[in-house]
C-alpha cells in the first residue's frame, strides 16, 4: 500500500469524499472519523489523495 492517512489534517466532521471515489472499496469511514485504508484491497490508483481537499490522504 502506498496511501497513508494523516488524521491531523482530516477535520473529521463530515463524510469523507474520498471513500466514494475508491473503485475497490479500500477506504472505509466510521462516523466522521478519519478514513482507514484496507491494504489488501488498495490498488494504489491515486484517486483518494486527489479527491481529499485537506490533503489528509497522501501517497507514501
Amino acid at each position: 500500500m502506498a496511501i497513508k492517512v494523516i488524521p491531523q489534517r482530516c477535520p473529521q466532521n463530515h463524510p469523507c469524499p474520498s471513500v466514494r471515489v475508491c473503485p475497490v472499496g479500500a477506504l472505509t469511514q466510521v462516523g466522521h472519523n478519519a478514513p482507514q485504508v484496507d491494504e489488501e484491497k488498495c490498488i494504489d490508483c491515486g484517486r483518494c489523495p486527489r479527491s481529499c481537499p485537506m490533503g489528509a490522504l497522501q501517497k507514501a
